[in-house]
């Protein structure tokens, strides 16, 4: 693989996106899941198909706007992406790479804000 030639081009794709806007935005969607379907165990499964097609879209974006060959295997994508960068605030608890039965991510809820308006609007 050749060297990369873009370094810290994950600094300039997350300094375009605010914190505050995304951390709204995905409350928002959240809550309309909520009240549009109702049962939480929908609602995760809409979370996650949309996170798998975002993060399957940041990967093409990132893979096109870089000079990066394509990557042989996820360990190769994993180090491809953490050498220009991209911030994360998540740890692995196991990995099938390092002989796990399963990949496990912890994220750690550091603030909880209760709401100020109704949960249905209709009501």
């Amino acid at each position: 693989m050749p060297p990369l030639t873009t370094p810290k081009s994950g600094d300039a794709l997350f300094a375009s996106v605010e914190r505050i806007l995304f951390t709204l935005t995905y409350g928002t969607i959240v809550r309309q899941l909520l009240t549009d379907l109702e049962e939480v165990e929908e609602v995760n499964k809409q979370l996650d198909q949309m996170g798998y097609n975002i993060g399957t879209r940041l990967v093409d974006e990132f893979l096109a706007k870089s000079n990066v060959s394509n990557c042989a295997d996820f360990k190769e994508t994993a180090d491809t992406i953490a050498k220009v960068s991209v911030k994360t605030e998540v740890t692995w608890v196991r990995d099938m790479l390092r002989g796990d039965d399963a990949y496990e991510m912890r994220v750690k809820l550091t603030k909880q804000v209760p709401e100020e308006y109704p949960y249905k609007d209709d009501d």
